[in-house]
Formats: C-alpha cells, sequence, structure tokens
C-alpha cells in the first residue's frame, strides 16, 4: 500500500476517533461533560467499565435511592458506577459507615411524627434532602384522643434528620419522635418496575418506553391480588387475622424461589431465572387488610410487584411479600 495513503489514513483516524459498536455517541458526550475526558478516552473508558465487571457494584436499592438526585446532575446508573469506582465523584453520605450498615438503614423503616419544625411531608422530606415525597403517612390516635400524624422515612433519611436539626441553630433543641416500624415495606415506584421480583429494574430492557406509562399495581391500588406462599396459603390464618373466610385461586409466579430461613422458607429472587413457584392468590380489599397482613409479615419483607398466572390461564400485575435479605447480613 502506497506510504502517502497510509498516512492519510492515521490522519484521518486522528480527525474522526472510531466509535466502538456498541458505545453511543451521546454517552460518550455525557462522560466527557461528567469526567473531563478528552472524546477518545471518553470512549475507552465506557468500553472498558462494560468489559470488566466494578470492584464497587452499585445495588438496585443503591441506586433506588440516589437515582433522582444523580440523574439531575446528569449521571445515569452506569456513570454513577464508574464514578464511585474512581473516585471521580464524592458520595455526600459519610465514608465511615460501611456498605452493609447503608444497607440495613435503608432496609429498616420508621415513623416520623409531624410536628414542630418537622409538621408537615414537605419539611421532611427537605430536612432529609430528599428528592421528592415517595413515603406513607400514617394517623394514629391515642388514649385520649389526640390525633397524630406521622410519616414513614427509612433509617438514612432519619440520620439525615437528626443531623439537620442538630446544625441548626433555631430547632437545634428540638427532640423528633421517631417510632421504629414493624411491618413489612411497601413502597413503589410511580415511574418505574422497582421493586419487582426477580429482575433489576433499572436495566435498560425493563424500562419504560412511554414515559406516559405507569406501573401497576400502583402504591395506593385496591383492590389488589397477592400472591400467597407459606403460612398464608392457610384459611384459618387468614381468618384469623382478617375475620374473614378467604377465597384463594391456585396461581404461580416466576423471578422468585423459596430459601430455607431459620425454620421458615422466605421468598427471594431467583438468580437463575428459571424457577416458578406455585401458591395462592388472594384478592386483598383495601388497605386496612393489607396494612394487618404487611404487620404479620413484619419488617423483615417488603410488598414487591410480580406477574402473577393464574390457573385458568389469567395473568395478572399483582403483589407479595419478598424477604429483605439486608436484615440478615
Amino acid at each position: 500500500m502506497d506510504p502517502f495513503l497510509d498516512i492519510l489514513e492515521d490522519m484521518a483516524q486522528a480527525t474522526f476517533p472510531i466509535i466502538p459498536d456498541d458505545v453511543q455517541e451521546y454517552t460518550i458526550l455525557q462522560w466527557q461533560a461528567l469526567f473531563g475526558y478528552s472524546f477518545s478516552e471518553a470512549s475507552l473508558r465506557i468500553k472498558e467499565h462494560r468489559d470488566n465487571p466494578p470492584e464497587i457494584p452499585i445495588s438496585d436499592d443503591h441506586w433506588c435511592m440516589v437515582r433522582d438526585q444523580m440523574m439531575a446532575k446528569g449521571f445515569d446508573r452506569e456513570a454513577y458506577e464508574h464514578s464511585c469506582n474512581t473516585g471521580l465523584y464524592k458520595t455526600t453520605q459519610k465514608q465511615e459507615t460501611t456498605q452493609r450498615q447503608k444497607r440495613k438503614l435503608q432496609a429498616t423503616a420508621f415513623l416520623v411524627k409531624l410536628n414542630g419544625p418537622l409538621n408537615s411531608v414537605k419539611a421532611v422530606v427537605e430536612a432529609a434532602g430528599l428528592p421528592s415525597s415517595s413515603g406513607e403517612v400514617v394517623t394514629a390516635t391515642d388514649s385520649s384522643g389526640q390525633v397524630s400524624s406521622f410519616y414513614e422515612i427509612n433509617g438514612v433519611d432519619k440520620i439525615a434528620i437528626e443531623e439537620f436539626l442538630k446544625a441548626s441553630q433555631t430547632y437545634s433543641t428540638f427532640t423528633p419522635t421517631f417510632v421504629q416500624c414493624t411491618q413489612a415495606r411497601k413502597c413503589l415506584s410511580p415511574y418505574t418496575l422497582y421493586p419487582t421480583l426477580g429482575i433489576d429494574s433499572t436495566l435498560p430492557q425493563h424500562r419504560f418506553q412511554d414515559l406516559k406509562r405507569s406501573p401497576r399495581p400502583a402504591q395506593n391500588d385496591f383492590p389488589v391480588w397477592y400472591f400467597f406462599y407459606g403460612t398464608l396459603t392457610e384459611p384459618s390464618v387468614i381468618t384469623r387475622l382478617l375475620s374473614i373466610e378467604p377465597s384463594y385461586r391456585n396461581a404461580q409466579i416466576r423471578g422468585g424461589v423459596l430459601q430455607a430461613r431459620g425454620q421458615y422458607k422466605a421468598l427471594v429472587n431467583d438468580q437463575g431465572g428459571l424457577n416458578v413457584l406455585h401458591g395462592k392468590a388472594f384478592l386483598v380489599g383495601n388497605v386496612e387488610q393489607e396494612i394487618i397482613l404487611r404487620i404479620y409479615e413484619t419488617k423483615a419483607y417488603e410488598v414487591v410487584r410480580c406477574c402473577i398466572e393464574m390457573e385458568e390461564g389469567e395473568v395478572i400485575n399483582g403483589l407479595t411479600f419478598r424477604l429483605i435479605e439486608e436484615t440478615i447480613d
């Protein structure tokens, strides 16, 4: 080949960098803006990140916790994971808190009383530094007839609120009221499939292409079908809890598997994705019934979305109780 043509080819490649087939140009531009890379360096870093498992992988729960905050700064999950592994972005959470402690705090639910400087959901959200309100408001009446309202948060939010009050010149003497929840957590995202049994809802194939679509069931959809396994498939248990004669339908779900946890078997994600779990489908009529069931399952579990396949062939979007594995670390 003509040496002069070789030189021209080299010049052309230097002028127009080659983009790997699996790297999109807008992703390269995003990494340039976030990390100060050149075009070629950004392309190389993206490919390296995708080809090599990161030393610090970002879990679903961690990404759910920081997603709104990080996306507002231009990060997607891949860029955020890269930043955590390279040190180019420093998280605002205290470094001395271990990842296991963070997971346990995230998995622990509290109710904070709405009073004083925390007298509204907006005030709690601002004190905790949350991007939006997604918890539940619970109303309770004490023995004197006094009605109080509480807002559901997690352990990370609780620490943030305490630090906010401590640093405030105005509210440093205020003592907030926190009550640890003993019921199964329920926090269904109105924008994504999170949390759903057996899938990572942040992966592209599980994202909604139509932004106007809303996942179902929603947080406050009732009546709603639940898939039961274990003791909740026993009619006597439902009768004792809800004071009704239960009507079950034979059903099955995919994406989960039962694993031994002490003397019981608990539902966890099926890593292989091939398991079919048989059980019962039960229609929960209202929020009062659901709260009783969540209390029965305890804080060791969370409510997650699942696809319920009825014995008759009908397929329904429903819910089930999944073990929060962080609580047993």
